[in-house]
């Protein structure tokens, strides 16, 4: 949510992306440190370390988040003008007094102004803006992206490996490390293409894309079961199909959206109920794999690919189209809409000159490339 307040509406998406890619990395990262000291047997140092060793990337953050900026919007919200000035001028490399900095501290002010008439602070409010809609939407985004099954593969790859697949420990571990990698490369990805393609059709894409895949585990599994080596061999292709689609659309992308979508009165708690959901669905697919699989082998599968494909139905009706949009111009695709269908449609026609931040923004950039030349 931070880095989505304090961007600016060509790169936000960008930058987002760039934190999903460095995440992956540690849990690659993770995924090799944790095959390294399998090796380490007879001795509580193979849990101990790499349990202990996460504090060192902790108290880096602790240190790093000082000199960040705090959000400007979140500054006026509270009316401290002065310090959201300051804000922008660091995030936007301005100097200070800026007129173009204080024209824009200004329209976000007007922006907060007309969304309080007639407005509420609760998220779950029926408002001219529609608080009720855009809640239900970020947080439906996280659960379905989370329900796509993606973690199955990611939490059980070693045993499905072991117990279902026939491989042996090493190879498990070799096999799901090297899956980690091919993830960072696919978040990797994810940065060039966010901006280019756009949020919707990253989530409906991927979203299909796990449904394909999560078929393909479903039918090569059963064979496998059933004793084929080949099936084995032919399913480790849907399981880095499953790691590639993750990354790119819905692993990071869904928490942006939702900080994109949400009033800005309401953002916090928003994005606070669409993350909780997103990791609450993350650990209940933890938790109940074991037991969908002990039940119904490979047709746990089908759970998921059914899932995937409502979920690809819902981003292409619900989800308007945020891309190069500023914060404050998306609330006028809810503003204008007089139905729950009506968003995604009024994002496609909106001309994108026609918000109050928009054109500012065009006039800061025309303003940086003339002082670079």
């Amino acid at each position: 949510m931070w880095v989505t307040e304090c961007t600016k509406a060509h790169n936000r998406g960008k930058l987002v992306m760039m934190q999903g890619w460095l995440a992956i990395g540690g849990v690659c990262f993770a995924t090799w440190l944790d095959f390294g000291f399998f090796y380490v047997k007879n001795s509580s140092v193979n849990w101990r370390f790499p349990i202990a060793f996460q504090a060192v990337f902790a108290l880096i953050v602790l240190v790093l988040i000082m000199f960040l900026p705090e959000s400007p919007r979140w500054l006026i919200i509270k009316e401290d003008y002065d310090a959201a000035e300051h804000a922008l001028d660091r995030l936007y490399d301005m100097p200070e007094g800026s007129e173009l900095i204080k024209s824009e501290v200004q329209l976000i002010r007007q922006s907060i102004a007309l969304e309080q008439v007639g407005s509420s602070t609760n998220p779950f409010a029926l408002t001219k803006n529609r608080h009720l809609q855009r809640t239900l939407t970020c947080i439906s985004i996280n659960i379905l992206c989370q329900m796509t099954g993606v973690n199955i593969v990611t939490f059980y790859s070693n045993t499905i490996f072991q117990d279902i697949l026939h491989y042996n420990g090493v190879e498990s571990r070799v096999i799901s490390g090297c899956m980690q990698i091919w993830q960072l490369v696919c978040a990797g990805i994810a940065i060039l293409l966010i901006d280019r393609f756009g949020r919707r059709k990253l989530l409906v894409t991927c979203a299909l894309g796990m449904a394909v895949g999560q078929a393909g585990l479903a039918a090569l599994t059963k064979f496998a079961t059933e004793g084929s080596a080949k099936a084995a061999g032919a399913s480790l292709f849907f399981d880095f199909a499953t790691l590639t689609f993750f990354p790119i659309g819905l692993f990071l992308l869904p928490l942006m959206y939702s900080a994109e979508i949400a009033p800005l009165r309401i953002r916090a708690r928003v994005t606070a109920m669409s993350s909780a959901s997103n990791w609450l669905f993350n650990f209940l697919l933890a938790e109940v794999t074991p037991v969908g699989f002990d039940n119904l082998g490979w047709k746990y599968y089908l759970v998921y690919m059914s899932i995937s494909t409502f979920a690809a139905v819902f981003f292409y009706l619900m989800c308007p189209e945020t891309k190069n949009r500023a914060l404050e111009d998306i609330d006028e695709f809810f503003l204008r809409a007089d139905t729950i269908w009506e968003p995604r449609k009024i994002a496609k026609t909106l001309p994108y000159d026609s918000g109050i931040v928009g054109a500012l923004e065009e006039k800061i950039e025309r303003a940086e490339h003339a002082e670079t030349a």
